[in-house]
């Protein structure tokens, strides 16, 4: 199988796993604050090691890195850690419209103790206009939490200029850097950045393993009781194996890993813009992931091209239900402003180390016939796939009128 889905998980690379072995069958012990024997010590010395290395490679103080179960866990521990910790000083956070739901959600979570929310909206291509965020601040506004790539789209956001601007204000800046992590590089000495969220997973490392920078300064409350590991902030026993891993896949990454995913890329658009008629790429066609490629295909139901396409031996994702679990179209292209019969015809290709050339052409050898067959029963027609996204919030702002109109 050609395995095109890599922002949703990559594979573990063989020397990651071999990397993690010693500490499944020899340094097996625990790393706390009490070490007692031999164990302990090489377990406390390879987590260590790796939050060395994990922070090595953003150019930040190991004592910045607190090591988690994966993002979920570092975005909530960031967002509700943060205002919580910060809440005497006001009660205001902001984030966007296509955040990943733990942030959404852990944004959501705390207007139930009093914390008021804005959600930024994105234009067509996905990207947040920062001179409306300047505006949304706020004397009470304590947080921003803006991802810096979309693992969906691919759109980056200006975290450079957003960093600086919330920093002369003195609001704490988060980031979900997931999917842009080693991707896109980030220098936490140049960028203001008070809390990065990042994932092994997604680089060829194990699952279960993530980290949250904590720039020195920045107060965060812990949110689980326990011990005093990572910090204080994350109680209970440390993921050693996983930590070794990730800093392992850290180490791989090499330095024209990014510019090899580009190219690859760049040869997916080539072979989708001569091949396959009627559908458009998603995403900002420049501030973009180096291994990320979006569409939407006219006529089209996503999750029958998936089926169809995991038959061929190609694993792909979309943004239609079938993909997300749930009754609902994805938020993202909803965000960018997509009806939903539209986004159902959403497909993400995603790439890493382990393919080719030879499998991206097997991949579109493989769509085109598929995409011809499903036509053939679209109920949807021709030519009158795409809406404007000023038409979408036109009709949202009239459905909300008519919903006051009936409350009243």
């Amino acid at each position: 199988m050609a395995f095109l889905d890599n922002a949703s998980s990559t594979r573990v690379d063989e020397r990651v796993i071999e990397a993690m072995l010693p500490y499944f069958r020899e340094s097996y012990g625990t790393a706390g604050m009490e070490l007692g024997h031999s164990r302990d010590v090489a377990a406390m010395k390879g987590l260590e090691n790796a939050r060395k290395v994990i922070a090595e490679s953003i150019n930040a103080d190991p004592l910045t890195i607190v090591f988690t179960s994966g993002q979920t866990e570092s975005n909530n521990l960031a967002i509700q850690g943060a205002a919580l910790a910060n809440k005497d000083h006001g009660k205001h956070i902001i984030t966007s419209s296509i955040e990943v739901m733990s942030v959404l959600q852990a944004c959501k979570a705390l207007e139930k103790d009093g914390f008021e929310l804005d959600i930024l909206d994105v234009d067509e291509n996905g990207l947040v206009d920062v001179g409306q965020l300047k505006k949304k601040i706020r004397k009470d506004t304590i947080l921003v939490s803006i991802q810096h790539a979309n693992g969906e789209i691919g759109t980056v956001q200006p975290i450079e200029e957003i960093a600086r601007m919330t920093s002369a204000r003195g609001v704490i800046f988060h980031t979900d850097a997931t999917q842009s992590y080693l991707k896109i590089p980030v220098d936490i000495q140049a960028v203001p950045i008070n809390l990065m969220t990042m994932d092994a997973h997604v680089i060829h490392g194990p699952k279960g393993i993530g980290a949250l920078f904590v720039r020195k300064g920045t107060r965060v409350e812990r949110i689980m009781e326990g011990g005093d590991e990572e910090r204080r902030l994350r109680p209970g026993v440390q993921n050693i194996p996983g930590a070794v891993g990730f800093a392992e896949a850290v180490k791989i990454w090499g330095k024209d890993e990014s510019d090899n995913l580009l190219s690859l890329r760049h040869y997916v658009e080539q072979k989708m813009s001569t091949t396959l008629e009627d559908y458009r790429v998603t995403g900002h066609p420049v501030k973009r992931l180096p291994n990320l490629f979006s569409m939407v295909v006219e006529q089209i139901e996503g999750e029958s091209m998936l089926v169809e396409l995991d038959m061929d031996g190609y694993a792909i994702s979309t943004g239609s239900a079938c993909s997300s679990k749930t009754l609902q179209g994805s938020h993202v292209l909803k965000a960018i402003g997509l009806r939903p019969e539209i986004a159902h015809g959403s497909v993400r290709v995603s790439l890493s180390r382990f393919n080719t050339k030879e499998q991206i052409d097997g991949f579109v050898e493989a769509l085109v016939p598929i995409v011809n067959r499903l036509r053939q029963f679209s109920p949807l027609k021709r030519g009158e796939y795409f809406m404007a996204k000023s038409e979408a919030k036109h009709e949202e702002q009239e459905s909300s009128s008519d919903d006051d109109q009936s409350l009243g």
